[in-house]
């Protein structure tokens, strides 16, 4: 195998959550009779290939039963409001069976579960009726648990009555101040209290509808069976089997926006969008835009909220030339509605990029990396590795005193442009070693003289992941480069495969092929050419700016079932030596980095905005809305300062290719290559790093 995967594929439009759950799409026998023994045979499958492929599968003791049970109690009530205290307490039986029932392909838990889930639904959705049926009063003073994943159970049905007419108060009084200017202004509005609670009703209604039909029983099954993978590893991923209309356009050419989308508890936002995709090009959809509602193919706006993403990608997706309105809301912003055309997602723009940075008289080249993207053309040319030789070769015409790589956000790809890409760098030698069940293998940098031997930064985050870390760990263990980001990547050091469950049929029997879904397996790990591991601790920058970059992401050690680290006794391998005093320039940056009042501010706030999720919820209108400006404010200053809005700014210019006659150039005045520019002037992060390279260059020394 020669691709480590990453964690997410960005331009399938849709964010793979670990915990979504899955629709109506998954197939199982059309007799309903025949679902059970059907279920025992996907179980059976599924485990057989981890006992036989996984790369170091996880014992399936009682230790690994209870991670199951807690996983998929906390998937099935996320909030602790459908299930009651004497519901856990009956489940508390299955805690340290379900390693035995899976060995047998038993279901014991999951019948169990569901059932009790089912009658909860059931009585749950009547109460929300009963209560949404009735307007809040807006002016007694009471508080709630919003964030509840950790809050007890209610202990009867009295208690979660009353649970659930805070919670439902609380949906209302957020939809209440989204709505309409004058909510923003904390006043009484009778009428918008009606239309907020007839938001929440119909949320509601389709998430019960979701849950209680009769193909619930499957889709459920199909995510306790994902749950149970998970907890071997969290890379290891069940997907159920699909009907072949949404196959078809997964794994063929589709037509949609160009977003990625991220999803948090039950909304969604725009993650990432692709540059080329239409909703990029028409300005109007920007990232971190939560989305409300989206135009269904009746043309009716549907709220997306709780909505399973598979049916939310299928409302984006549509045919070519189609319109689709979404409702977006921007933090601390008014809701507007937007109107984008469908096109065919084609990732054009989505690849390496450079610039020029200038500052205080010195130039220093700047390369973007989204992602160790390959061609699949049988000429290979226009992988990640070529793109950034080409952008590396314009850089050196522009004769830079240094080059900042940026990984930030790059959640993997493919080993061997990673490997080839070492060329551009570093001299022959390793750039990572793969170890699988029966032997290790060394990647090595090509035999050819570095393309660029100057000054080389590193730029990473807590998302950059798998083959980003390969990179970043090799430039540092080889002494080419700082490494300089959060305080470590994200820490994936596993390699997967993609494997297709299920069983032939047989034309002359008249039987038909059987698909059990399929699973993405952890079958290697890679090591750092120290022997380390970049597992579960990921990359340690050389100077850390900043702990996280995102309040919303999430990392390899935040999973309770990562493999562990290790490490293996390798060959041993030359490093360069730095052109600069390194301990001068590290100590320079941290002096820095410690009085620089932008990160402590994004640091602050972020802090601040935690606080704020994790508490109790004032659900008198005047504290609500308090709160609910106050969060908004802070997310706003987050982003202003990360932007580093009211500072100076880089000045920031494209390369030019000067291989190529002047008057055959063309000046790029896209909107995509303004947004870059853009975007890459105002950088916090950047304007620091470049301030580490120049005390590079200030501070050389002879090698």
């Amino acid at each position: 195998m020669k691709l480590l995967f990453r964690k997410n594929n960005p331009w399938l439009l849709m964010a793979c959550a670990l915990s979504a759950g899955y629709s109506a799409n998954a197939q199982a026998p059309a007799d309903t009779t025949a679902w059970p023994a059907y279920r025992k045979d996907v179980m059976a499958a599924v485990f057989n290939k981890i006992n036989k492929s996984h790369f170091a599968p996880r014992q399936l003791d009682d230790a690994y039963a209870a991670d199951v049970w807690k996983r998929y109690i906390a998937t099935l009530d996320p909030n602790r409001c459908i299930f009651l205290q004497e519901d856990i307490k009956r489940l508390s039986a299955f805690q340290s069976t379900i390693d035995d029932e899976i060995k047998i392909s038993g279901t014991g838990f999951f019948d169990a579960a569901f059932a009790i889930y089912t009658q909860r639904a059931h009585e749950v959705q009547v109460l929300c009726e009963e209560t949404l049926a009735r307007p809040f009063d807006f002016k007694v003073k009471e508080t709630v648990q919003a964030e509840r994943k950790n809050a007890p159970y209610p202990a009867g049905k009295a208690e979660q009555a009353e649970l659930w007419r805070k919670l439902l108060k609380f949906y209302t009084l957020r939809n209440y101040m989204e709505m309409q200017d004058s909510a923003a202004k904390g006043k009484p509005d009778p009428a918008l209290e009606v239309k907020a609670r007839e938001k929440v009703g119909k949320w509601y209604a389709d998430f019960f509808r979701q849950n209680v039909r009769s193909q619930a029983v499957n889709d459920k099954f199909f995510q306790y069976i994902a749950d149970a993978t998970l907890e071997v590893d969290p890379h290891t991923m069940y997907t159920a089997p699909q009907v072949l209309t949404l196959n078809d356009m997964l794994n063929k050419r589709y037509f949609g926006l160009g977003i990625e989308l991220g999803v948090k508890e039950a909304d969604f936002f725009v993650k990432r969008m692709l540059p080329g995709g239409s909703a990029y090009r028409s300005g109007e959809v920007k990232e971190n835009d939560l989305i409300l509602a989206i135009s269904d193919h009746q043309g009716q706006m549907k709220e997306v909220a709780g909505v399973p993403p598979t049916e939310v990608a299928a409302m984006i997706r549509g045919e070519k030339g189609t319109p689709v309105k979404l409702r977006l809301k921007q933090p601390g912003a008014q809701p507007r509605n937007v109107t984008v055309t469908r096109e065919e997602i084609i990732d054009k723009e989505n690849r390496a990029k450079s610039a020029v940075i200038e500052r205080d008289g010195k130039r220093f080249g700047y390369i973007w990396l989204p992602v160790f993207y390959t061609d699949d053309t049988p000429t290979k040319q226009n992988g990640a590795c070529n793109d950034v030789v080409r952008e590396v070769e314009k850089l050196k015409q522009e004769e830079v005193e240094g080059i900042v790589m940026d990984l930030r956000g790059n959640g993997g790809g493919a080993l061997d442009e990673v490997v080839r890409m070492g060329y551009c760098f570093v001299p022959e030698g390793p750039m990572s070693w793969l170890r699988g069940k029966d032997k290790v293998d060394r990647y090595n940098s090509p035999a050819t003289p570095p393309l660029y031997e100057g000054p080389l930064t590193v730029l990473v985050d807590e998302g950059s992941a798998s083959a980003s870390e390969i990179f970043a760990a090799a430039m540092q263990d080889r002494r080419r480069a700082l490494v300089i980001g959060t305080s470590s990547t994200f820490g994936k050091g596993t390699a997967q495969t993609n494997v297709n469950l299920g069983k032939m049929g047989d034309p002359a029997k008249g039987t038909a092929d059987v698909s059990y879904g399929s699973m993405r397996l952890t079958v290697q790990k890679f090591y750092r050419v120290t022997g380390e591991s970049t597992q579960l601790k990921g990359v340690r920058p050389d100077i850390v700016l900043q702990d996280r970059m995102s309040r919303e992401s999430v990392m390899e050690k935040d999973y309770p079932s990562a493999m562990a680290c290790d490490t293996m006794k390798l060959l041993p391998f030359t490093r360069e030596t730095f052109t600069f005093d390194y301990n001068k320039v590290v100590e320079n940056a941290r002096k820095r980095v410690t009085k620089e009042s932008a990160f402590t501010a994004v640091a602050t706030g972020t802090q601040q905005l935690e606080q704020l999720n994790s508490g109790l919820v004032a659900l008198d209108l005047p504290s609500f809305y308090q709160r609910y400006t106050q969060m908004a404010r802070l997310e706003q200053n987050i982003k202003d300062t990360k932007e580093g809005a009211g500072a100076d700014t880089l000045r920031v210019s494209l390369p030019v290719d000067r291989s190529v006659h002047p008057s055959l150039l063309k000046p790029d005045n896209s909107p995509t290559t303004i947004d870059f520019l853009h975007k890459t002037a105002k950088d916090i992060y950047l304007a620091e790093t470049v301030k580490i390279m120049e005390d590079m260059v200030d501070n050389k020394i002879s090698k």
